[in-house]
């Protein structure tokens, strides 16, 4: 027996929604499995979308999975009338109500991850070009509400929430709701923990080396966030505490043995080069293997041209070869790569010949990989990138 939460804020596409309930029904059919998902932002059309809402309606039949719609995202995005008149299964919770969205999302995380005293976000999209930095403020201020420590870790473009001196006209000032969410869980007498992965504060000139000491300094960030290498950002992942993302999810048994590393899943899901996404999924992975927690990639979706054809960086660009990333990595204790057949064929395409030794896996497969630390007792953490 275990329980499994969702969380959704970017668009979902038909064929994620379709692997999912392929994967969740698999799961059930493996043992029980009992399903929450959450729907926020972007994703909350794919309730209303022709191409998807029939999955969700086939997925809410089934025994034991429950869909839950943020109220007050639906009256932003002008969706609460079709949601209400045609998606009756769906619960919808709004901030007036008597179990609020972010507050519901909270204490299911706490129910599952009993015992419990913190709750994480890793952040990965930057503020004001994307409405994640606002659901990642609703979300640490619920866990504050709830009586838990809340815990910030950013990566990837997130880390320019850490900017000093942010002064949106139009939009909510995230640097400052951080700063307030960290006073207000010291002030309760709690122990927020707010990090920024160092190389990608670096990148983005948040870290720079002072000439006068010679050592690295953080430059143009605010104080309540603490700059340190990934490596002591995923120290906390092995703890047995939830982590919520733009797009996330977890698997927890009844019997959640509080002395077993939790294992990371991350599904690379966008193509490799265009946006930093690839490389820093499998960056995110592989230092989770390399401090001993067990991580598993599955590319699927657009993440598997990834693994199809040969690459070949230009003379004249700088660019990380991911390809090469995945080859001298695949011996890598504590570490696994797969991917999604479906995925492959539905493109057209196949592996590149240099990956014989990647498994190509399906819905049962998966669905027996995302149980596999259940039977164990230990939890799954999943992400994607």
């Amino acid at each position: 027996m275990a329980s499994s939460t969702f969380f959704f804020s970017d668009l979902l596409s038909g064929e994620r929604l379709g692997w999912v309930g392929e994967t969740l029904r698999a799961s059930r059919a493996t043992g029980h499995l009992n399903t929450t998902v959450f729907l926020t932002g972007d994703a909350l059309y794919s309730l209303v979308d022709a191409r998807t809402r029939d999955s969700w309606r086939a997925l809410a039949e089934r025994d034991g999975i429950r869909i839950v719609a943020d109220g007050d995202e639906l009256e932003l995005h002008g969706l609460q009338g079709p949601v209400a008149s045609g998606s009756p299964w769906v619960t919808v919770a709004g901030s007036q109500d008597e179990a609020p969205f972010w507050q519901s999302l909270v204490s299911s995380l706490a129910v599952a991850w009993k015992g419990t005293k913190e709750a994480g976000f890793l952040l990965c999209e930057g503020p004001y070009m994307s409405r994640v930095t606002v659901y990642m403020v609703r979300f640490l201020s619920a866990v504050q509400a709830g009586s838990l420590s809340p815990e910030l870790y950013t990566y990837l473009d997130g880390v320019h929430a850490l900017h000093n001196g942010q002064r949106p006209s139009e939009f909510e000032n995230i640097g400052r709701a951080i700063a307030a969410i960290s006073a207000s869980a010291v002030q309760a007498g709690r122990d927020p923990w707010f990090a920024a992965c160092s190389r990608c504060a670096t990148a983005r000139g948040y870290y720079q080396m002072n000439p006068g000491t010679g050592f690295c300094e953080p430059a143009s960030a605010i104080e309540e966030i603490a700059i340190r290498p990934l490596k002591e950002i995923l120290s906390r992942f092995s703890g047995n505490l939830p982590v919520v993302s733009s797009a996330s999810g977890d698997v927890v048994p009844e019997g959640l043995q509080k002395d077993r590393v939790p294992r990371l899943m991350v599904f690379i899901a966008h193509p490799p080069y265009c946006a930093e996404w690839t490389f820093g999924g499998l960056s995110l992975a592989l230092a989770a293997a390399m401090g001993g927690i067990p991580a598993t990639v599955v590319f699927i979706e657009d993440g598997v041209y990834a693994l199809h054809g040969s690459h070949q960086v230009p003379a004249n660009d700088k660019v990380f070869n991911v390809q090469e990333m995945i080859a001298v990595t695949t011996d890598v204790l504590d570490l696994e790569y797969f991917v999604y057949g479906p995925s492959l064929e539905c493109r057209g395409i196949d592996l590149s010949p240099g990956f014989p030794t990647v498994p190509r896996i399906g819905s049962e497969d998966l669905a027996r990989e995302l149980l596999k630390a259940e039977r164990e007792g230990a939890a799954s953490r999943l992400i994607f990138f």
